[in-house]
């Protein structure tokens, strides 16, 4: 409630070919991600988020490429309590159009 936050970290762990084991692909350090459940799309090759400052509590929509854990874009949703997803899950639409559900209600993002 008062900007609290999990420690910033991202990993992306893929199985071995031979299906035995795994191994990590990727780590991202930058990005703090303490409510959301992220999604993935193939189909673009990003990774579906939402993170927060937890220096000025600022929600973003995040995405990052699903190949490298690099951010692509970062787009400012909100400040405060309301804009907690609160373990909501991000969903995208056909037209890819993501919805998430807040404490202050439901929420979209689409390009413009």
């Amino acid at each position: 409630m008062q900007n609290a936050t999990t420690t910033p970290g991202l990993v992306r762990i893929d199985l071995n070919r031979s299906g035995n084991g795994c191994h990590r692909v990727w780590l991202n350090t930058t990005q703090s991600v303490p409510t959301a459940v992220s999604k993935v799309a193939l189909a673009n090759g990003l990774l579906y988020t939402y993170t927060l400052d937890d220096t000025s509590g600022d929600w973003y929509w995040t995405a990052l490429d699903f190949r490298t854990g690099k951010v692509v874009y970062k787009v400012y949703s909100g400040t405060g309590l309301g804009y907690n997803n609160n373990y909501a899950g991000i969903s995208i639409s056909p037209s890819g159009i993501e919805y998430l559900g807040a404490l202050g209600g439901i929420m979209s993002l689409r390009d413009g």
